[in-house]
């Protein structure tokens, strides 16, 4: 990690990675999530997460959000912005030579990951904790928490779909779920039917990497 914006894109991949390693959709999480929204004063947190106690409403309820915020350097530490710890247990994550330097300037409840070597996967870091988060009284009901993640989550994602349209070569047509987020192409790969899609359980990066009919649309 040599500069302050590559610092950033692989500290949060790698909180992302952490948060969810294994694209669960049992594992509610957004980025970039918004509040107050239009005003003044609005606040946006890098990620969060929402772990339920269980799924009924009660469980549901009595889950817990927890916020992560990434720091590159000192400098992105001491700026303003990017401190907004409203979850229920909230953390930075920064590398560890930063947290060395900044470390009595933590919260007493705020926790921090830092990098623990390269995941053997791919380009991220394994993350661990060297200071827990304690449990803070969280002052926004969870209704507006949920939305807010909803929202964040509804943008990302399709934000990614104009971004990532796959056309196939083979047959000359432009299609935006095929093989990666429509059920009805799933059961029999793609429309070229060389079912690479469905052996890569659908990723792009990797489809894209691998099936010679698909590139990305003009």
């Amino acid at each position: 990690m040599s500069n302050r914006p590559e610092i950033t894109q692989i500290l949060s991949l790698s909180i992302q990675k952490h948060i969810n390693p294994n694209n669960d959709t049992r594992i509610y999480y957004a980025k970039e999530v918004t509040f107050d929204y239009a005003t003044g004063d609005a606040i946006r947190v890098d990620f969060m997460k929402f772990s339920p106690f269980n799924n009924t409403v009660s469980g549901i309820e009595k889950g817990d959000f927890y916020c992560y915020e990434v720091k590159s350097s000192i400098e992105d530490f001491h700026s303003k912005n990017g401190h907004n710890f409203i979850g229920d247990f909230n953390y930075y994550v920064m590398p560890e030579d930063v947290f060395e330097k900044v470390k009595n300037e933590i919260p007493y409840h705020v926790g921090v990951f830092i990098p623990d070597g390269k995941h053997y996967g791919g380009e991220w870091y394994n993350l661990k904790s060297i200071k827990k988060a304690k449990r803070k009284d969280r002052e926004r009901p969870i209704f507006e928490m949920l939305l807010m993640m909803f929202r964040s989550a509804t943008r990302e994602r399709i934000s990614d779909q104009k971004k990532k349209i796959i056309k196939c070569k083979q047959t000359d047509c432009v299609y935006e779920h095929c093989c990666v987020e429509c059920d009805s192409q799933k059961s029999r790969g793609g429309i070229c039917g060389c079912n690479i899609c469905e052996d890569l359980s659908h990723d792009k990066a990797l489809i894209l990497k691998e099936c010679k009919h698909a590139e990305l649309a003009e």
